[in-house]
């Protein structure tokens, strides 16, 4: 019953709380700057893609990483259970994908501007699975339990929509699914990459009306961008360790 529910609030998990405020600040404060003016489109880059994307998605969770003696297994990336995980994963996804086409069967699909918004939502993925699922799911978990992590985990994803997908109620329960979900094997593998591609590419390209503002090119050349942005900081790091 303890793994269920605990209390050990600690500096760690108030760094959690603190690094989860910064996200949502940094939600909150697109909010205006939703325009199509270049001002408006640079500060949302700096906002959303650099600050929170790439600043707490990959550099704040690698170091998080490499200062813990357990690396990206403290995120969730556990290494149990793995070929489970990925069966269950796809497994999942085509569940999924079958429930979502059994009442809905968008046309253009394939269309080049829906293929430049899956781009940028995979790369984003990237920081939910990270920052939210993995970092934010294991410092709740160690100081609060499994039920509360869930709980929490969902509400701070829900809320980190609030600047360019405000659809809060919808997105608990889907932080929720995921949340709980990777209990099943505890590895992070079961949720991504399929099971949760799938969910939020239709969520977002197909059913959300937030999807329109990324089906251009200027969000594929972002979503390049980023990943090169990531690439480059953790071969730094890397390269930093191995000459320590």
């Amino acid at each position: 019953m303890k793994n269920f529910f605990r209390f050990n609030f600690t500096k760690d998990t108030a760094v959690a709380f603190a690094a989860g405020a910064a996200m949502l600040a940094l939600s909150l404060l697109m909010l205006p700057f939703a325009g199509d003016s270049l001002a408006d489109k640079i500060i949302s880059f700096v906002l959303r893609d650099f600050l929170m994307i790439f600043g707490l998605g990959v550099v704040f969770v690698s170091l998080y990483a490499e200062r813990n003696k357990d690396g990206v297994k403290a995120i969730g990336f556990t290494g149990k259970k793995t070929a489970l995980s990925l069966l269950l994963d796809i497994v999942f996804a085509a569940a999924l994908l079958a429930m979502f086409l059994s009442g809905e069967k968008p046309q253009g699909i394939l269309d080049v501007k829906n293929l430049y918004a899956a781009a940028y939502i995979l790369v984003a993925g990237i920081f939910e699975m990270t920052f939210i699922y993995g970092y934010l799911r294991a410092s709740f978990e160690k100081a609060f339990g499994i039920i509360p992590a869930i709980l929490l985990t969902a509400a701070f994803y829900s809320f980190h929509h609030a600047g360019f997908q405000p659809e809060f109620l919808h997105l608990f329960f889907v932080g929720l699914m995921y949340s709980a979900v990777y209990y099943i094997t505890q590895n992070l593998l079961i949720v991504f990459p399929f099971f949760w591609a799938v969910g939020a590419l239709w969520d977002v390209i197909v059913s959300s009306e937030a999807g329109n503002e990324i089906k251009n090119i200027e969000s594929f050349a972002i979503a390049l961008a980023i990943l090169a942005l990531s690439a480059i900081w953790i071969f730094v790091v890397r390269r930093k360790r191995d000459v320590v």
